[in-house]
C-alpha cells in the first residue's frame, strides 16, 4: 500500500487556485531579483576598483606614440627655425632703411599685441585694436578686426603708428615681415606641442606605478585564494591601521602607508621605494594583491575587518 500524500492526509486539494499560483510565482521572481540586486550592489570587480587608471600596456603604447610625435615635431621645428634663419639672413640684403622699417613694423605689431593683452587682463574695454592679418602685395594692405574696437589712447596711437609704418613698406619689406611672422607662429605651435608632450610624459611616469600595481592585482585576484574583499571592509581596515592616512609611518618607522606595509612585504607585491611615498591608488592595488594571495594574515590585528 502506497503511503498517502500530504495533501491527501489533510484534505488539501493538490491543485492551487490560479491566483495563488500567480502570487507564489511573483514571490519567487521578486526573491530572485532581490538576490541579484543585493549581489550586484555588493559585488566588485578589478575594473570597478581601478576606475580610470589605465593598464600598463596602454601607457607603454602611449609612450611610444608620444616619442614618435615628439620626433616629428622636432624635425618640423628644426625646419621652421632654419627657414626663419634664411629669411632673417636674406633681410640683410635689403637697404638699411628697409631693414629698419621691417624691424620697426615688427616691434609695432608686438607692442599692439602687448597692449591688447594688458587691456584684457586689467579688465578694461577690450579693444579691437585693428590688427594686420594679411598683406597680398606692396600696395594691397588687408586689415582685419581681430578684437573688439578699443577707445584706449595707447591702442589708438599704436594702431596709427602701425598703419603709418605699413604705408611706407614696399613688397620686399612686406614679404620678409610676413614670412618671418608665419614661421615664428609655426615655431610657437611646435614648441607648445612639445611642452604638452613633456607634460603628458610626466603624467604617465607618475601614473605607471599604479597602473602596473593594478595589473598585478588583477592577476592575483584571478588566481589567488581570497579574491576581493568589499570596499567597506577595506575602509575599516585602513582606519584601524592608519586612520586612512596614506603617508602614515609607525612610531618605530618599520610600517608605512595606509596599510602599514613593511618594506619587505611591499617589495613582494612589486613596490619600490617607500610605501608612504606611493600614491593612494598604488597602495590600494598592492594591498589588494597581498590580500588576494594571503588573505587577512598580513594584518594580524586589523585583518579581522576583512573577514
Amino acid at each position: 500500500m502506497s503511503r498517502p500524500e500530504f495533501h491527501e492526509l489533510f484534505g488539501i486539494s493538490e491543485r492551487r487556485p490560479p491566483r495563488l499560483r500567480v502570487f507564489a510565482g511573483l514571490l519567487v521572481v521578486l526573491g530572485v531579483l532581490g538576490g541579484m540586486y543585493a549581489l550586484s550592489a555588493s559585488a566588485e570587480t578589478v575594473e570597478d576598483l581601478r576606475g580610470d587608471i589605465p593598464t600598463g600596456d596602454a601607457l607603454r603604447l602611449e609612450v611610444i606614440e608620444i616619442a614618435a610625435e615628439r620626433a616629428a615635431r622636432l624635425v618640423a621645428l628644426t625646419s621652421a627655425e632654419a627657414k626663419l634663419a634664411e629669411v632673417l639672413s636674406g633681410r640683410e640684403a635689403l637697404s638699411d632703411s628697409r631693414r629698419r622699417l621691417a624691424a620697426e613694423i615688427e616691434a609695432a605689431v608686438v607692442n599692439l599685441e602687448r597692449i591688447a593683452i594688458q587691456t584684457f587682463i586689467t579688465g578694461g574695454e577690450m579693444g579691437s585694436l585693428e590688427y594686420l592679418a594679411a598683406v597680398n602685395g606692396a600696395n594691397d594692405l588687408a586689415w582685419q578686426q581681430h578684437l573688439v574696437r578699443s577707445h584706449a589712447e595707447a591702442s589708438t596711437i599704436a594702431i596709427d603708428r602701425l598703419r603709418s609704418l605699413w604705408g611706407l613698406a614696399d613688397s620686399s619689406v612686406v614679404e620678409t615681415i610676413e614670412s618671418a611672422r608665419s614661421l615664428r607662429s609655426e615655431i610657437e605651435v611646435h614648441e607648445r606641442a612639445l611642452e604638452d608632450l613633456a607634460d603628458r610624459d610626466a603624467e604617465i611616469l607618475a601614473t605607471m606605478p599604479a597602473a602596473e600595481a593594478w595589473d598585478r592585482a588583477a592577476i592575483a585576484i584571478a588566481s589567488g585564494r581570497f579574491g576581493i574583499a568589499l570596499a567597506e571592509k577595506w575602509e575599516k581596515l585602513r582606519f584601524c591601521e592608519s586612520t586612512h592616512d596614506y603617508q602614515a609611518i609607525s612610531p618605530s618607522g618599520l610600517y608605512q602607508g595606509a596599510y602599514q606595509f613593511d618594506l619587505a612585504t611591499w617589495k613582494t607585491v612589486g613596490g619600490t621605494g617607500e610605501p608612504a611615498l606611493a600614491s593612494s591608488e598604488e597602495q590600494d592595488a598592492r594591498a589588494r594583491e597581498l590580500y588576494a594571495r594571503r588573505g587577512s594574515q598580513p594584518w594580524p590585528v586589523c585583518g579581522r575587518f576583512l573577514e
